[in-house]
């Protein structure tokens, strides 16, 4: 966190503290965001990290103006909520925003970014309540089930009918993000409003994605919705195996669903036996690693990624020994997150949360 924003900006890349503005646009937005809701779960008191959470989510209010990122407006209305900072009128004048039109942005967004923001209504329904977030949040739970879930395969698209340039190519080859956070986010919604659809859709996607759970407990990278492959193993993110794949699968089981316990305990045992031997957490940085990834020419890796955007299923996931390497970066988030999930595992109080 930079003492003088407030916001989390700050990364190691190549064992080095560097700004996320220098690198990633929207990563201050969202990674704020995240700490925030990481934080509040484990009950820290937020003085002991030498923090103040209002000021932190006045550099959030201040990003989402300043990057205009209205797919991250989600992840600041759920750590709004569970701060139990603004009410939600004031908090979208502060950031500029009106969820009115976000009812038609809904095709124009990432799968991650319909999650986020069913995450975020969820959290300040329970909060809050209200007729109008509740027609949002419903809204957003059939934007996932109905128009971002491919029923043949059981996973999730990653972009929607009217998508933007940036996505349109890639609509069919989601992301871990488009998979995991709509499973989260289907679990909440399951949890608050008793949505039954939401529940079985988020268990049929987690089943899926366990069904191609790597053997070291990996969760691969990108997914072809049509097919329901892996057209692109690596890279291997650490926050996926300690944080993200562990709350999805908590969700759904506190939601009512079905015990994920096993796949949780293989997600963590790749620190321990990873493709590379890596010693991932860092003692001496007091950090883990981001990821386990291809080690390969910038013409390979784009040919890679072409080749992977045009649905053609690669070998990686089944090569014995690909070209890796270890990622030297840390993304704030990444131990946000990783906080979220503990504090699950420990059974800390979720106060405002809802899992």
């Amino acid at each position: 966190r930079s003492p003088n924003s407030h916001a989390f900006d700050l990364q190691l890349m190549d064992k080095g503290w560097h700004s996320c503005h220098e690198f990633y646009p929207t990563e201050a937005l969202t990674s704020t965001a995240i700490c925030l809701i990481g934080i509040s779960r484990t009950n820290l008191d937020p003085r002991l990290l030498g923090m103040s959470v209002q000021k932190s989510l006045d550099a959030a209010y201040d990003l989402i103006r300043k990057t205009n990122y209205l797919g991250g407006f989600g992840l600041v209305m759920w750590a709004n909520a569970v701060n139990n900072g603004l009410d939600l009128d004031t908090l979208q004048f502060r950031c500029g925003v009106s969820l009115e039109k976000f009812g038609k942005l809904l095709a124009s967004f990432t799968t991650m970014e319909v999650a986020w923001l069913v995450s975020g209504l969820t959290h300040e329904y329970k909060r809050k309540g209200g007729d109008g977030t509740l027609k949002l949040l419903n809204h957003g739970v059939d934007e996932l089930i109905n128009k971002r879930f491919q029923a043949a395969t059981s996973t999730v698209s990653h972009a929607g009918a009217k998508p933007r340039a940036s996505h349109a190519l890639r609509r069919w080859i989601a992301n871990f993000a488009d998979q995991v956070y709509s499973i989260q986010a289907l679990a909440f919604a399951a949890k608050i409003t008793r949505n039954d659809d939401a529940l079985q859709t988020a268990e049929l996607i987690a089943d899926k994605m366990i069904e191609l759970q790597g053997d070291k407990g990996q969760w691969w990278w990108h997914y072809d919705a049509r097919k329901g492959t892996v057209p692109q193993g690596y890279s291997v993110y650490s926050v996926h195996q300690h944080g993200m794949a562990p709350m999805a699968l908590a969700a759904v089981t506190a939601a009512g669903g079905k015990d994920y316990c096993e796949a949780q305990a293989k997600s963590r045992l790749w620190f321990d036996n990873n493709e590379l031997g890596a010693k991932l957490i860092d003692e001496e940085y007091k950090t883990i690693w981001r990821s386990i990834e291809y080690a390969e020419t910038r013409f390979n890796d784009v040919t890679r990624k072409a080749r992977s955007l045009l649905g053609f299923t690669q070998n990686s996931v089944a090569e014995a020994n690909p070209e890796l390497a270890v990622n030297y970066e840390t993304r704030p988030y990444e131990w946000a997150w990783c906080q979220y999930a503990g504090a699950i595992e420990r059974g800390v109080d979720p106060a405002l949360h809802i899992v």
